[in-house]
């Protein structure tokens, strides 16, 4: 029987993802137990979610390829970049849940507490408002990624600026752009955190320089 694997973030984690799976029938349960107000500060988002044949041999191999990453292996949390996973999993997808995942979270989530995530997500971004293309040897013209949709690409045109369908953004803002369109209802995201140039995360690729200055 087909299950669903998922990939969770939650706004006061970051830089953490979770990996695992549910039945279709017990993904409501599920998701409310995980957003359970004494078990976490605030609600978990949905990033990709797939469906697959053998989700618990699929959930088992994907915990395998990114052991390393694991910082405690009786948990299932990983600090690798999110679009490597997805990446992998979308191999064995069926077909995209995540749109349906991400619906079923909202429709559980009180406006306390997308309020609360809304609060979350914008002290992110605060936390990283510098930055800038020039700062991390990115050039004008170079073409950035977003990690959960391979098919969307954009392209840099100014120190903090891209453009994608002729339109410009901040990178933050289409980001929050391509999750509003996926389900989600947060505001004031961390672009960095959800594209990738020349296969490295944005928001890894200034860690690394500023960790060689």
């Amino acid at each position: 029987m087909s299950k669903i694997v998922y990939v969770f973030t939650n706004q006061a984690m970051p830089g953490y993802i979770k990996i695992g799976m549910t039945s279709r029938d017990d993904i409501k349960k599920r998701l409310a137990e995980l957003s359970n107000p004494s078990g976490v500060p605030v609600p978990f988002e949905c990033l990709y979610a797939a469906e697959v044949d053998d989700a618990e041999g699929v959930e088992k191999a994907i915990h395998v390829a990114f052991d390393c990453d694991r910082p405690n292996k009786k948990r299932e949390f990983f600090t690798t970049e999110p679009h490597r996973i997805i990446t992998l999993l979308k191999q064995y997808a069926k077909s995209d849940e995540s749109a349906m995942v991400q619906k079923e979270f909202n429709s559980i989530t009180s406006s306390e507490d997308k309020q609360a995530i809304d609060s979350a997500a914008r002290e992110n971004a605060k936390r990283r408002s510098g930055f800038t293309f020039s700062a991390v040897d990115i050039p004008e013209g170079a073409e950035l990624v977003y990690t959960a949709d391979e098919a969307k690409i954009c392209k840099v045109v100014g120190d903090k600026t891209v453009e994608y369908e002729g339109q410009h953004y901040s990178l933050s803002g289409l980001a929050t752009r391509f999750r509003r369109d996926a389900g989600y209802e947060t505001k004031g995201v961390q672009g960095a955190s959800y594209f990738r140039y020349e296969g490295e995360l944005l928001s890894e690729r200034r860690d690394r320089m500023e960790a060689a200055e």
